[in-house]
């Protein structure tokens, strides 16, 4: 069990990486969504598809690659981030849907799931600098996929 605990200190951990790949997904696609004025049976549909199959495809990766040092280690972290991923982006399914607009489910979205970010790398990362500077990457790629998507619909409507 000493791997168990060097493993919840890591990034890679189960529950860390669960958090903020599953907050980083959903935001930038919620971004994306509004700046191409997707409707909302669309947002929720493809939130589905992607509730199916992010957490599992993420979950079987880090599996994958663990599993001919420690299988069994290699299963807990398969387990934790697939649970983890799933809890945090079946929240967002639910902001989606009992929120009347995009735009509102997405800045909902943000504060819960920047929130939950910002808590997680509190305690894992050792500096208040180095919070800083992930948690800009992180609000970064959300901003480059508005605006990718923002000109490609204008562009392509």
């Amino acid at each position: 069990m000493e791997n168990n605990c060097d493993c919840k200190k890591s990034i890679l951990s189960s529950e860390g990486f669960g958090i903020s790949n599953g907050v980083s997904t959903i935001l930038a696609l919620l971004a994306g969504f509004y700046a191409t004025k997707t409707t909302k049976l669309s947002v929720i549909g493809a939130l589905l598809s992607l509730l199916l199959t992010d957490p599992l495809n993420d979950s079987y990766s880090i599996y994958i690659s663990l599993k001919h040092a420690n299988p069994e280690q290699a299963f807990q972290k398969f387990k934790g981030t697939f649970l983890t991923q799933l809890g945090i982006q079946s929240i967002f399914i639910i902001i989606v849907f009992f929120t009347p607009s995009i735009l509102l489910a997405f800045i909902i979205s943000s504060i819960i799931g920047l929130s939950m970010v910002l808590y997680d790398y509190n305690k894992r990362l050792k500096t208040k600098t180095e919070v800083l500077k992930e948690m800009s990457k992180i609000m970064g790629l959300i901003l480059l996929t508005f605006l990718v998507n923002s000109i490609f619909y204008r562009y392509y409507k």
